[in-house]
Formats: C-alpha cells, sequence, structure tokens
C-alpha cells in the first residue's frame, strides 16, 4: 500500500520494482529500479520536524527488502540504502542512517542513526548505536557496537561473505522478474 504522508509526498517506484501487496509505504519515499519489498514491510519517511521538515528514504537500483524489515526516518531525518544492498528479515532501521552498496544487514539487526560502508557484511542481531562503519568491514552475529566500543568487533570482510551477497542479489532479481511476469 502507498499512502500520502500529511503534506501529500506520494512514495515514487520504478515500475521495474516489486512491492508486496502487505507491504506499508508511506511519505516522501524514492524507491529505485528492480527493488524487492518483501511481505509485511514498513517503511515510513512522514515524520515531521519541528521546523515542519519531513525526512526522506531512498532505496537505490537492486535493493532487496525483506519480510518484516522496519525503515523510518525520526523528524527530518534521511536514510538510503544503496544499490544490491539486501536487508534482511525483521531488520530495524531507523534516524538519519546510510548503508553503502553490496551490503548485507542481517536478521533481526538494528541499524541507529549509523553509516555503513560498501560492501559490509552485518551479522544476526547485530545493533548498530550511532556508529560510523568503514567499506569492506564483517561484523559478526550478536555484536552489540556503540561509539566507545566498534573497534572491538570490526574485521575485513571474508571472500565467503562476499560471495553470499552476490549469490542472494542473483536470486532477488529472479524474484522481481518473476513476480512482475507472473501480474504482480
Amino acid at each position: 500500500m502507498l499512502r500520502e504522508d500529511i503534506f501529500g509526498n506520494l512514495p515514487q517506484v520504478s515500475h521495474t520494482s516489486y512491492i508486496d501487496n502487505t507491504a506499508i509505504l508511506i511519505g516522501n519515499i524514492i524507491i529505485g529500479e528492480n527493488v524487492y519489498i518483501g511481505p509485511n514491510v514498513v517503511i515510513r519517511a512522514d515524520e515531521i520536524s519541528v521546523s515542519y521538515n519531513v525526512g526522506k528514504i531512498v532505496i537505490k537500483d537492486g535493493a532487496s527488502i525483506y519480510d518484516g524489515v522496519n525503515i523510518n526516518t525520526i523528524e527530518g531525518s534521511y536514510i538510503v540504502i544503496g544499490e544490491n544492498t539486501i536487508i534482511s528479515n525483521g531488520v530495524i532501521i531507523k534516524g538519519s542512517c546510510s548503508i553503502g552498496d553490496y551490503c548485507s544487514v542481517n536478521v533481526k539487526s538494528i541499524i541507529y542513526n549509523s553509516r555503513i560502508g560498501n560492501n559490509c557484511f552485518i551479522g544476526i542481531n547485530t545493533i548498530l548505536d550511532n556508529i560510523n562503519i568503514e567499506n569492506n568491514i564483517m561484523i559478526d552475529s550478536g555484536c552489540i557496537l556503540t561509539r566507545e566500543n566498534f573497534n572491538n568487533f570490526l574485521k575485513p570482510i571474508t571472500k565467503e561473505k562476499e560471495d553470499t551477497i552476490i549469490k542472494a542479489n542473483t536470486a532477488n532479481k529472479v524474484l522481481v522478474n518473476g513476480y512482475k511476469m507472473i501480474g504482480y
């Protein structure tokens, strides 16, 4: 379901993208080419700041947003999901966030007011709270990263994790094209 915010901003969705009919997108959102948005996803860019500015969410070409993901701005914040990035089931992204190209943010992770560079792998059930992650970094499952401790958990991404991201992106493109072909 696509809904306007209180200012009349309606999500802009490329005709080549697939959005499940149970997903809810509200407000100032731009969805690029060949994006997959799965069941029960909620994406909201409708909260306003005290100066009446509304936030914005951009999901770039080839990104995949899996089941039950929740992405929303705080006040006038800005969220960007990079090209061919995978946001797995149950992830929460809130506040001012930027996730680079070819990343994988895995099941039930929470990203809050953080920046993730390109080609990064964020493990299952990981929390990033006001963190800046450089390119080509891997964070193991279950880590809680804050400004005080984040250097303890960073390591270079492995070839295995890079291959996992590439395989998942290929499968997601088949999903987008398949659903479009059968009329969704």
